[in-house]
């Protein structure tokens, strides 16, 4: 299974343009969510394969193997705004990244700490390096620009939404089936490919304490541009204990005073 895009990972998030309301229960507990200062949480990727997958073409069979990297995560947000970030991949790579009130963010990297400036121009370097791709390039990718989008901003839009929501007690289940990962267009012909998210939420005590996002979807493979199915499971577990601040190590905060000495102001991801 391959990693999916975030737009893809993220796309029922669209659904703040429309208008509705979710059943009470939910909504209280979107509200209650929303309204948090500082929580922590943690995302597991359930479906991290790898998966085989038979591909029959004109010439015959041939098999495809695909493997979901998306990381498992633990978040916390701090009171005063800062977030920090703990990624871990089934390869066994690790890397913290800490993004200041401000926007400004610094990465624990092989390397140390690094900016997202100094990650930018590290990739460059290995490009213009005219080499074949080193362990180096593999992480750096995977520090740049890291998804750090947070359960409220992943589901208070659907306070918003007009997509119907099934329930069954205290679980409610929101399924939307779309063309190009946006739920604002239908898919009218089957022929499209599509992409389906199914996002389930659990509440407990009226908070809601976890959730489920289900994806799948279509890519295409090979200059014949084979479909091949890809698929994305994740679970987020949400803790509401309030964190005071984030420690912020010497080196991180040099670095991040280097940043805003040379970048200016930015908006918080």
């Amino acid at each position: 299974m391959a990693a999916l895009p975030r737009w893809l990972l993220l796309c029922f998030g669209c659904t703040a343009l429309l208008r509705a309301a979710p059943p009470p229960g939910l909504a209280a507990a979107l509200e209650y969510l929303r309204d948090q200062r500082s929580y922590s949480w943690e995302m597991i990727n359930s479906d991290p394969g790898p998966v085989a997958q038979e591909v029959e073409t004109r010439r015959g069979k041939f098999t495809t193997v695909q493997q979901n990297f998306t990381p498992n995560l633990k978040g916390k947000l701090a009171r005063n705004g800062d977030i920090l970030i703990e990624r871990e991949w089934v390869d066994g790579l690790k890397l913290t990244t800490i993004i200041a009130a401000d926007g400004h963010m610094v990465t624990l990297t092989p390397e140390g700490w690094m900016t997202d400036r100094e990650i930018l121009t590290a990739q460059a370097e290995e490009r213009l390096g005219n080499r074949p791709p080193s362990a180096r390039a593999l992480w750096l990718r995977r520090a740049d620009r890291p998804d750090v989008r947070r359960p409220d901003e992943e589901l208070v839009p659907f306070l918003k939404s007009n997509l119907p929501v099934e329930s069954n007690g205290d679980t409610y289940t929101v399924k939307v089936r779309s063309r190009n990962g946006d739920p604002g267009q239908p898919n009218e012909n089957d022929s499209e490919p599509a992409v389906d998210v199914v996002v389930t939420m659990n509440v407990r005590n009226g908070m809601l304490r976890d959730y489920e996002v289900k994806v799948a979807a279509t890519r295409r493979i090979t200059r014949a541009r084979l479909p091949i199915a890809v698929s994305d499971q994740r679970i987020v577990i949400l803790t509401y204990l309030p964190v005071g601040r984030i420690d912020i190590p010497a080196e991180a905060e040099a670095k991040l005073r280097a940043a805003r000495g040379s970048g200016g102001a930015r908006s918080a991801p």
